[in-house]
């Protein structure tokens, strides 16, 4: 059986932040810089079957509405552009889908300053999509992510005949979508804090797969 791992990466580095500090005061996000990405698939699945890893993340581009906003922007392409070097060492697939939409917040009662806010949109779509487009009896899906939009994707992996594997968190556990799945797996904040800043270096052993973009 063929083995697929599709990882909803904001949704992760969002949990991996949460776990190393906690959802009120989440370590920043330039603490993930050189995490293992690959040791913790291992660690979270018990194995090391050979597998072709997907992480997807938004298209993003440079909003210049405010310099607040810019800045933000700008900084997001930054990190993503480290992020996507950091994967590629551990032989894993970024894949751009949908797009980083910046939204107008209400404006302040006091100042009447309008803050704006980084989005991503479509990035599960397009994670649901590459899910049901993989699954079939040869197929066994680990699927990374505590998105329960993705539910509908998850039951049409399981009746076309997928082995789903689900791997949530352990403050987030995504009932909805264990039920469904074939095995749940829970990330735990020790586990986490193991892969936190190490050194990272180019893997062989995981193939990146021909669309990594």
């Amino acid at each position: 059986m063929n083995r697929i791992i599709l990882i909803d990466g904001e949704n992760l580095n969002r949990a991996i932040r949460n776990l190393a500090g906690s959802v009120e005061s989440p370590v920043p996000r330039d603490r993930l810089d050189g995490f293992n990405y690959k040791k913790l698939i291992d660690d979270v699945l018990g194995d090391k079957t050979k597998a072709q890893i997907f992480f997807f993340g938004a298209r993003l581009r440079k909003y210049d509405f405010d310099e607040e906003i810019l800045a933000q922007s700008t900084e997001s392409i930054r990190l993503q552009a480290k992020l996507v070097n950091n994967l590629q060492k551990q032989g894993i697939s970024f894949i751009k889908l949908g797009y980083l939409r910046a939204r107008e917040g209400k404006p302040c009662q006091k100042c009447g300053h309008s803050k704006w806010n980084l989005t991503e949109k479509g990035v599960d779509v397009g994670l649901a999509v590459r899910m049901v487009t993989e699954a079939g009896p040869n197929t066994e899906i680990v699927l990374f992510s505590a998105d329960t939009d993705l539910l509908p994707a998850v039951k049409t992996a399981v009746k076309l005949g997928s082995r789903v594997i689900f791997v949530g968190y352990e403050y987030q556990p995504a009932l909805a979508l264990s039920k469904v799945a074939t095995i749940t797996r829970l990330i735990t904040a020790p586990i986490v804090k193991k892969y936190l800043n190490t050194e990272v270096v180019d893997d062989p052993s995981t193939s990146s797969g021909p669309d990594g973009k």
